[in-house]
């Protein structure tokens, strides 16, 4: 039994959707938080958002606040920088990681449903429960890739409509 839980927990690698922000204070101090709300105030516009997907650099993330004397629900509009062109509000940067990211996690959900595929190969020296937990976790990967693609297709229809040069989604 506890081999079975343990295989089961190497199977299903738990992955956090978790944000982290960084900050520096006026003393100097590295600073760290997951709920932008708790970054105060004048810190906001320098914070760096670190996603839990990551190749470990952190995004530098500007964060609009609100204007003095508009609604709540208006935030200040950052002036693109010169010499940049966006689409969509992006830049070539932010559309080449969007595309790496999405295209590496469609190649994993399709390595991960392989593996799991090659090992109903040899069921000879496998339990019937581990076979059941693997055919599960066959359909679990395969919904999974169809999720991959999906998000892949609508970035590239998104980026179609903006215009993104074919250069930018390697």
């Amino acid at each position: 039994m506890k081999k079975l839980l343990v295989l089961m927990l190497l199977l299903y690698p738990l992955s956090a959707v978790a944000q982290t922000y960084e900050w520096t204070d006026d003393r100097g101090t590295v600073n760290f938080s997951e709920d932008l709300g708790k970054v105060p105030k004048k810190y906001r516009k320098k914070v760096k958002r670190w996603d839990s997907g990551d190749s470990g650099a952190p995004e530098s993330t500007v964060i609009a606040e609100p204007a003095k004397g508009k609604a709540k629900g208006e935030a200040k509009v950052e002036e693109p920088p010169k010499g940049k062109k966006l689409y969509g509000g992006k830049d070539e940067a932010t559309w080449r990681n969007e595309f790496a990211a999405a295209n590496a996690e469609l190649r994993q959900a399709e390595s991960e449903l392989a593996e799991l595929r090659g090992r109903l190969g040899d069921t000879s020296k496998m339990s019937r429960s581990e076979y059941l937990m693997i055919q599960g976790n066959i359909k679990n990967d395969e919904s999974r890739v169809q999720q991959q693609r999906k998000k892949l297709d609508l970035l590239r229809e998104t980026a179609d409509r903006l215009g993104v040069p074919a250069e930018f989604r390697r």
